[in-house]
């Protein structure tokens, strides 16, 4: 059996398996830079009620990273009667010693002076992780081609310093939505096997979504540079905080993530990858 329609809308989110054959069979990415990755991991907690403080958001950078890798946390305190608690790690997949483990890296941040107290006596009721597009409007691809669109996190929508994409991901399905209606109901498609919603990015780079990812699109290349995420946080500060991205250039991502790796040394291992004996849960 065999089910065709006149237009197929993929919504894969990051690194599809089908977006990636249609990227090489339309040639969607001949304009646009290769995607940068990073990978998320979250856990939810129970915690103690005194320890639990709804609406409280914390935000970070760095440890236990060094200077020359992407990543930072997150920690909420969930606006429920149950004392939750949603924490994670994101990391860039860029880093270059071949011996990180981005979930060791997690498990190290929940050590962290003002992260165990939180967690201390608490029960952890679920984990999970995905994979992130971080490459923002330099690597987003062409979206429609004959019979189909990309949206939501495929494409990649995500808006890198607010670790957020739900938002853009869902207005990018109601332009496509838009579209395709637009092309399924102009008289020259009616015995057409397919159509492409032409509008599509139009209505995309004509939305709000569009200046949110523009004045965005530098923040993660800037952590490229030879100062590391000291020179992101500069320059996100200035530029992104304070200028709004209304700088007249755009910085490129550069090499290809999986080029990155550094050859180690059997002598560098144990200082790479110290085997440190932490308590990984409470």
């Amino acid at each position: 059996m065999e089910l065709r329609g006149k237009c197929t809308v993929f919504a894969e989110g990051c690194h599809g398996h089908l977006a990636k054959q249609l990227y090489s069979k339309f040639k969607l990415r001949e304009n646009c830079e290769s995607q940068s990755y990073g990978i998320g991991l979250k856990e939810l907690w129970e915690v103690k009620p005194e320890n639990h403080k709804p609406g409280t958001i914390e935000h970070t950078v760095g440890w236990p990273l060094d200077k020359n890798t992407y990543g930072g946390s997150f920690l909420y305190h969930l606006n429920e009667e149950q004392p939750l608690i949603a924490l994670g790690f994101v990391i860039g997949l860029d880093y270059t010693n071949p011996y990180l483990h981005p979930f060791k890296e997690f498990q190290k941040f929940k050590h962290h002076p003002s992260v165990e107290p939180v967690l201390r006596g608490g029960t952890r009721i679920s984990y999970g992780a995905r994979a992130l597009n971080e490459g923002g409007l330099q690597c987003i691809p062409k979206l429609s081609f004959p019979g189909g669109c990309l949206i939501g996190c495929s494409p990649g929508f995500m808006v890198v310093p607010k670790i957020k994409g739900t938002h853009t991901a869902m207005k990018s399905a109601m332009l496509a939505a838009e579209s395709i209606f637009e092309s399924l109901n102009n008289e020259e498609n009616a015995d057409a096997v397919w159509v492409e919603p032409v509008t599509y990015e139009k209505k995309i780079k004509d939305s709000w979504m569009w200046k949110e990812l523009y004045a965005a699109r530098n923040v993660r290349p800037s952590f490229h540079s030879p100062l590391g995420v000291f020179g992101g946080l500069l320059y996100t500060g200035l530029f992104y905080i304070l200028g709004r991205g209304k700088e007249p250039w755009t910085l490129k991502h550069g090499e290809m993530q999986t080029d990155l790796s550094q050859q180690v040394s059997a002598n560098q291992l144990l200082t790479l990858n110290p085997m440190e004996k932490l308590v990984l849960t409470f």
